[in-house]
């Protein structure tokens, strides 16, 4: 069950930084809010993963999650410019995420 909070959170946490992006500096208020509103839901569902979960391996696999989701919302959805060399770092995060996932079981 803990997972699942680590997926809810990491979810949770890209749509606030969605939000934030489109509040334009907070001069659009209602999406600052719910920016604001996302990131405590985020860290709601957060501490209900480390309930179960380790606590250095769910704040990297957050962290690197949540960086990973909102680099792909930020090409596919705002139509951010992304390098080839950029997406090889992204990969990097997502190895070391799979890395921690596979040392932590064994």
């Amino acid at each position: 069950m803990g997972y699942i909070y680590l997926g809810v959170t990491i979810i949770l946490e890209a749509l606030a930084i969605l939000f934030m992006k489109q509040s334009d500096g907070m001069v659009v208020k209602l999406w600052a809010i719910l920016g604001g509103g996302f990131y405590l839901a985020a860290f709601f569902t957060l501490t209900l993963a480390l309930k179960t979960l380790p606590m250095g391996n769910t704040n990297a696999i957050w962290a690197g999650g949540s960086t990973v989701l909102v680099y792909i919302i930020g090409y596919y959805w705002l139509g951010e410019k992304v390098s080839l060399l950029e997406m090889g770092f992204v990969g990097m995060i997502i190895i070391g995420i799979v890395g921690l996932q596979l040392v932590g079981r064994g």
